[in-house]
């Protein structure tokens, strides 16, 4: 009986003691997955598709305390996760985030490989998440959250002021590295929010010869029964190789919540040098259904012309997908 007592009181102090190093602890595992059936612009056959609202990923984040208001922050993230055969791309590295910094009353400051300023500040403007496969405004290069220059690069030192009443300013300088030539950037976004209002804006420019500038502009309201968005921006990169790069374009999109359900219709369209892109149009309808604040369900189907069909080198004008996606 004596044993048994002693071995129920360690049972409990050592549970005691796990329990507290993990309440103490500030690492968190997150992810979201995303899998349904449908077709790409890309041509593949009716199936399975993954990555097609949203991006299949798991990642690690946290900080620690480090007094006076000052925290230690790291985020490493691996993706995009196809859960059809359980494939990673970026062979299996934290391809998507990997970066160290600070934050404070001073703001935040991040090191290594992360998301554009662009990429933090201006995907608002898509009403439909920017998702990877119905995205009107990605079917023609126009990407909301990272048409200039990626949503994501190497070798970055980002800076964010602290929020001042709505008002936020991101800037962020990238240097060349070994995996990526020529890659070096400036770039600063900003963004304010005002009731149902958010505007937002970002300049980006390449540090090499050419010293190419490219900027976007977005303006979302929220009426409580509709949403409307506007994005336009222009892209000078130059496309000496196929001139099909480049050009400047708008955005418009309108979604209706209603419930937990939302639907939702954006359209895109390109102005380009080159007469056989100059035109190009996209329109995406989509519809998302809340099972809670995690998971959903999606449909959404996508249109583009032949200007977009070349710009993009796609083997269909159409595309859908209905699926799941889950947070956690």
């Amino acid at each position: 009986m004596k044993t048994m007592k002693k071995t129920l009181i360690a049972v409990a102090t050592a549970s005691m003691l796990v329990g507290g190093a993990v309440a103490q602890s500030n690492v968190v595992i997150y992810g979201e997955l995303d899998a349904g059936i449908g077709q790409r612009y890309s041509g593949e056959d009716v199936g399975m598709i993954s990555n097609y609202a949203g991006t299949s990923r798991w990642g690690l984040r946290g900080s620690e305390d480090l007094g006076n208001g000052l925290k230690a922050n790291f985020n490493f993230e691996s993706g995009s996760i196809e859960l059809g055969d359980g494939s990673v791309g970026g062979s299996g590295s934290f391809n998507r985030q990997a970066w160290v910094g600070l934050s404070g009353s001073f703001g935040s400051l991040m090191v290594g490989r992360t998301t554009t300023p662009q990429n933090r500040v201006m995907g608002t403007f898509d009403l439909n998440g920017t998702a990877d496969g119905s995205s009107a405004l990605k079917a023609i290069g126009l990407a909301a959250n990272g048409n200039l220059g990626g949503s994501r690069q190497n070798a970055q030192v980002q800076y964010a002021t602290p929020n001042f009443n709505g008002l936020q300013l991101r800037v962020a300088y990238a240097t060349n590295d070994n995996t990526e030539t020529d890659k070096a950037f400036a770039q600063a976004a900003v963004s304010y929010k005002t009731g149902g209002l958010t505007i937002g804006g970002v300049i980006h420019k390449k540090m090499n010869d050419a010293q190419r500038t490219g900027y976007a502009l977005g303006a979302k309201y929220d009426f409580g029964s509709i949403v409307v968005s506007g994005f336009y921006t222009r892209d000078e990169t130059e496309d000496t190789r196929t001139n099909l790069g480049g050009g400047d374009g708008f955005g418009l999109g309108i979604a209706a919540p209603i419930g937990a359900f939302t639907v939702g219709l954006q359209a895109a369209y390109l102005n380009h040098d080159n007469n056989a892109v100059d035109g190009a149009t996209a329109y995406e309808l989509f519809g998302n259904y809340s099972l809670s604040k995690r998971t959903k369900l999606y449909a959404a189907a996508g249109y583009v012309n032949d200007e977009a069909e070349r710009r993009g080198g796609y083997k269909e004008d159409t595309t859908f997908g209905i699926g799941i996606l889950h947070k956690f």
